[in-house]
């Protein structure tokens, strides 16, 4: 059994988050999209799904592999499947469910900036033991509009977007940007300077602020990691205590 990864960018991939779920053990089955890797004619021997970020638009009907990866997030869901979203995966989730995304009203948001657990994120067994405010990694000019009707809004952003949400027991995902790395913020800002500048900073200030937010960042995601491998994907070695996730108080 092994866990489906769909990447959808080489600047979108799943770094620091795989490296934990193979840590506590996980099998990986790793498909970049974007590079033509097929994605599996069905859900046999898998045991959790991830799809990832790209730059491309989650209504983008024009990329071969769309239609086929909105009905393998449907199917996965079907057979309850763990799934987990960030960013686009996030917005491909939504839409495949029976939500609506759209661009961005306030333009892109890129850099650091805060979200808030609402009192339902505050309880949820992923997120417990996390700040209900803590700043996060954002690079998106879509995002979620309306959520399937069983969804949950779990956290949102400085504009009351959805920065996470739950779609019934085992199914997350996330706007924000949990598996970044310095190196990955940085790849970001070479590939879109236009972006950088017409929000109004610099790479140099977002390099600045990468660095002085990323222990802290690092800390709590690893822990957000170490759940998802435990909780989200768990395996029998979880009750063995192997991985245990340390309590972060408020």
């Amino acid at each position: 059994m092994s866990i489906l990864v769909l990447e959808h960018s080489d600047r979108a991939r799943c770094g620091r988050l795989v490296a934990t779920l193979r840590d506590h053990g996980h099998r990986l089955d790793i498909r970049s999209l974007h590079d033509g890797d097929p994605l599996p004619s069905d859900l046999e021997g898998i045991d959790g799904v991830i799809t990832m970020g790209g730059p491309m638009a989650p209504d983008d009907d024009s990329q071969p592999w769309m239609a086929d990866e909105l009905q393998l997030i449907r199917t996965a869901v079907e057979q309850d499947l763990p799934l987990l979203g960030i960013c686009l995966g996030h917005q491909l989730l939504v839409r495949a469910l029976g939500g609506t995304v759209e661009r961005r009203p306030g333009g892109q948001r890129i850099g650091w900036h805060p979200i808030e657990l609402n009192p339902t994120g505050r309880e949820d067994p992923l997120l417990a033991g996390l700040p209900w405010q803590w700043t996060q990694a954002h690079w998106n000019s879509y995002q979620a509009a309306t959520l399937p009707g069983d969804a949950r809004v779990l956290a949102t952003g400085p504009d009351g977007d959805i920065q996470v949400c739950k779609l019934g027991v085992r199914t997350y995902g996330f706007q924000c940007h949990p598996e970044i790395a310095p190196e990955t913020m940085q790849a970001w800002i070479d590939d879109e300077p236009d972006v950088v500048r017409s929000a109004g900073t610099t790479g140099e200030a977002l390099m600045a602020e990468t660095a002085s937010q990323w222990p802290s960042f690092e800390r709590l995601t690893d822990r957000l990691f170490k759940a998802c491998a435990m909780l989200l994907f768990p395996l029998e070695q979880r009750n063995l205590g192997i991985g245990q996730v340390t309590e972060i108080h408020h």
